[in-house]
């Protein structure tokens, strides 16, 4: 079978809510109403899908019309300008979703290099699956990815991942959250690693803003803070306004 054998998306305690499984190929999400809005443009990798529906999530597929990678889309109207700026964190990228100006937080699965140069090969999607890597652009090309760790090991010798909590059914959270209370919140990539078992099985994107919609994950202030080792004071702050909105994603 294959490795990374899916790709579900918003934790839920409540089923059949969250753990939505997402569709792996161009034509799976076509058929699901998916529409596309842009192909390998430069700015991006891939073929970018996005639900109309939905703006929370566009999926990116490569040539060969297997999934590539994933956008978290923050609107700019739910930003709150005045408490915080996003542009000042290298994973938001601005953009269109439709017709709005958002921001994009893109993470690929598979080797770059390949996503609009042909695609997977059958082989490689029957093996892999999903991917196998995860990297975040940083930058305002593809140009720029940051190399998420596949491991506990490979966290635990990577001096900006910090261990924070296990959480029953959803994984050990690793952030760039670094213990110390006067960090600058912004500074801290808005991605946290989820192991089980030392390895990845996914991860999550979170977003300091109150965003509308069902898929959005709205944890508590105390939830989130008791999820966190000796949280940053901004974080404390940002938690109580303007709130965060996360979604997990999994590769099981």
């Amino acid at each position: 079978g294959q490795k990374w054998p899916s790709l579900k998306t918003t934790f839920s305690n409540n089923p059949p809510d969250g753990f939505y499984a997402q569709p792996r190929t161009s034509a799976e999400a076509e058929a699901a109403g998916w529409e596309l809005i842009d192909s390998c443009d430069g700015k991006f990798l891939g073929h970018r899908y996005a639900n109309p529906a939905d703006s929370s999530l566009v999926l990116i597929y490569d040539d060969a019309g297997y999934i590539a990678g994933s956008q978290s889309v923050i609107p700019l109207q739910f930003i709150n300008s005045t408490l915080l700026d996003l542009a000042v964190q290298p994973a938001y990228q601005l953009d269109r979703w439709y017709y709005q100006e958002a921001y994009f937080a893109t993470v690929y699965f598979v080797d770059p290099a390949v996503i609009c140069t042909g695609g997977r090969s059958v082989e490689e999607w029957k093996f892999q699956g999903t991917g196998d890597r995860l990297l975040v652009q940083v930058g305002g090309t593809p140009d720029s990815l940051l190399n998420i760790p596949l491991t506990r090991k490979e966290a635990e010798l990577d001096p900006l991942w910090f261990d924070h909590c296990c959480l029953n059914g959803m994984g050990d959270h690793w952030l760039q959250y670094n213990y110390e209370p006067d960090q600058d919140c912004f500074s801290v990539l808005p991605l946290q690693i989820l192991f089980h078992q030392g390895v990845i099985n996914g991860f999550v994107w979170q977003h300091t803003a109150w965003l509308p919609g069902s898929r959005w994950e709205h944890p508590d202030g105390k939830a989130f803070l008791a999820c966190i080792h000796h949280p940053a004071t901004c974080l404390k702050q940002l938690l109580e306004n303007p709130g965060k909105s996360t979604m997990h994603h999994y590769f099981y």
